[in-house]
């Protein structure tokens, strides 16, 4: 069983406790939200049409896909809840909203959710971590549902390595001596990652940060420094292409199944895509190993909001998506890691290295705050990228101004 998931805890100054009216029992048409479907086939579309298929012609659901960057996303739902703050019902709100597992306690302190039961939803035979990520911080209260668990993995061309002689890198040191001697001889980039400036850029970070030994709360130690160098040396140095600062998942998934790549830092959902015949040019060709060092948690919840007039079909959609049969299905065609514990122990649902990643995972730097350490931490990162010999400077600065952050300042 998974118990070693390290649950992000964000301290919530005040929640918003939950308007219960006649609403709560309301039925009707709803609107689910999520990002972009980059799934092989469209898996997440093809759930929603299996609910619509089974359910009444007046619980139909209606999909939209948000834009295709976490931070896009996540401004679009909190402004839309903020527009519709006083309205419930109505074609403009989104009814069931995914959210990152780090925007869950602050749309909940700000007044998007609706507070749910955890009877309702079976969340004692989710990942516990998963669940106390979804509640407010005394346990009391559940604001969402965990719907898919998540943490990165490094792909490779194994038709590369096997050429080489080499096993895949499981160090920072091996990753770009591989990365910088075997890539070239092949005319490949050496290695594609999400470092955007974006939520992606963060997580990437906080990944090098943590394989070198380092600790967000500390970006000024030595530790956290060298990380980051290791980044920005990789883009100065070539192995990792100076378009990768622009990268998100999409875009930096594309590079490597054209099978211009040697090695890629992506989620889980990139498996299904590669595997792809009709778009990906390494079908057979890759494999999957932990990263080198620990990975980034992530999860996506599925919660209610406020404004939404059908809240007793809302909850319906979500307990038939998080249901055990859907879960498992999402596992085999889109690469989502399960919330339902128990699914880990099905012999060849989740992978071995997605098995070990998870039980190695780590939580973002904690934080009412976070999307403002966050867009602060993302100018930083991305200039010294750009400029590694800023290094010193600009992580000295970053422990400065994330401290003003925490303050609220």
């Amino acid at each position: 069983m998974i118990r070693a998931l390290v649950p992000l805890v964000v301290l919530l100054a005040a929640c918003t406790a939950p308007v219960r009216d006649d609403v709560e029992d309301g039925t009707g048409p709803i609107t689910f939200v999520d990002g972009p479907d980059t799934t092989a086939g469209g898996q997440v579309r093809k759930l929603v049409d299996r609910w619509n298929a089974q359910a009444d012609r007046r619980e139909q659901v209606a999909f939209v896909e948000m834009p295709n960057t976490t931070d896009g996303h996540r401004a679009q739902l909190a402004a839309r809840a903020q527009d519709l703050e006083d309205v419930r019902g109505g074609p403009d709100c989104y009814d069931v909203m995914a959210v990152d597992m780090v925007w869950t306690a602050p749309f909940a302190a700000a007044g998007h959710l609706v507070e749910l039961d955890p009877d309702e939803f079976w969340v004692d035979r989710m990942l516990p971590e998963a669940v106390e990520a979804a509640k407010t911080p005394d346990g009391e209260h559940l604001w969402a549902v965990p719907w898919r668990s998540d943490a990165g993995l490094l792909y490779y061309r194994t038709d590369v390595l096997d050429d080489a002689g080499v096993e895949p890198p499981t160090t920072w040191a091996e990753l770009r001596w591989q990365a910088s001697t075997i890539a070239p001889q092949h005319d490949l980039e050496g290695y594609v990652a999400q470092l955007g400036r974006y939520e992606g850029l963060t997580v990437n970070a906080a990944e090098a940060i943590w394989a070198h030994e380092g600790d967000l709360r500390h970006p000024d130690s030595a530790q956290a420094k060298e990380g980051v160098r290791a980044l920005a040396e990789g883009v100065a140095q070539g192995w990792i292409p100076h378009e990768a600062l622009e990268f998100n998942e999409n875009t930096s998934l594309a590079e490597f199944m054209a099978g211009r790549a040697l090695f890629m830092r992506n989620w889980p959902f990139a498996g299904p895509r590669l595997d792809d015949g009709e778009s990906s040019k390494v079908v057979g060709r890759w494999a999957a190993v932990p990263l080198p060092g620990p990975s980034a948690l992530g999860g996506w919840n599925l919660a209610v909001s406020r404004c939404s007039a059908h809240q007793a079909t809302a909850r319906r959609f979500i307990r038939f998506v998080t249901d055990v049969e859907n879960q498992r299905l999402m596992a085999q065609r889109a690469g989502f890691a399960p919330t339902i514990e128990f699914l880990y122990d099905e012999p060849g649902l989740v992978s071995p290295e997605l098995r070990r990643s998870l039980l190695g995972a780590r939580a973002r730097r904690p934080s009412p705050h976070y999307d403002v350490l966050t867009s602060v931490m993302q100018e930083s990162l991305h200039h010294v990228l750009e400029k590694p010999d800023s290094v010193d400077e600009s992580m000295d600065q970053l422990a400065d101004d994330l401290e003003r952050a925490e303050q609220g300042r």
